[in-house]
C-alpha cells in the first residue's frame, strides 16, 4: 500500500515519518552530547 508521497509503507521511517527528521534528530543529540562532555571536561578537570 502506498501513502500520498508514493513511498511504500515498509520504506517509511518509524515514528517521525521521514528519515531526514531522524538524521536531524541524531545530529542534534550528538551536538548536545558533545557540548555536555565539553562542559564536564572544563568544569571537572
Amino acid at each position: 500500500m502506498h501513502n500520498r508521497n508514493n513511498i511504500p509503507d515498509e520504506d517509511r521511517a518509524p515514528l517521525l515519518g521521514s528519515w531526514t527528521r531522524w538524521y536531524v534528530l541524531m545530529i542534534v543529540v550528538l551536538l548536545l552530547l558533545i557540548a555536555c562532555f565539553y562542559w564536564i571536561t572544563k568544569n571537572y578537570s
